[in-house]
């Protein structure tokens, strides 16, 4: 995988520069698509059972939907291949959402942007 590098200069504008697609700070709840994706494709009724397969509680799991920052490394990597979605997909938009500077968010969100094309199983067996 090429990932091209960039001179990023904030100007103050999500919408500027070579973030075309991306506007406004990234919104934590887009990580509940990702867990109601796998809820879908493991055909699961509730939060609860998807919690019991992640093997954290209930309450954690809902601390998760409400602030995707609290999602560990390991959580995304697993929700990422179950999914079979890049890893660094997840874990460059739950680094966006820690970052206090808006430049350093802006190339977070760049590289989960670019990320987003490449499917987990094709990146793992490329050897």
């Amino acid at each position: 995988m090429v990932l091209e590098l960039y001179d990023v200069t904030y100007h103050g504008d999500w919408d500027v520069g070579i973030f075309p697609s991306f506007s406004g700070s990234p919104d934590m709840s887009y990580i509940g698509t990702y867990l109601d994706q796998l809820i879908g494709k493991k055909e699961f009724k509730s939060d609860s059972e998807l919690a019991n397969f992640l093997e954290i509680s209930r309450q954690h799991l809902s601390r998760i939907r409400s602030d995707g920052r609290v999602l560990s490394e390991e959580l995304c990597y697993r929700i990422a291949i179950e999914l079979d979605i890049n890893p660094l997909e997840l874990f460059a938009y739950v680094r966006a959402q820690k970052s206090k500077r808006p430049e350093i968010k802006a190339v977070w969100m760049e590289l989960h942007r670019q990320t987003k094309r490449v499917k987990a199983s094709i990146l793992l067996n490329s050897n």
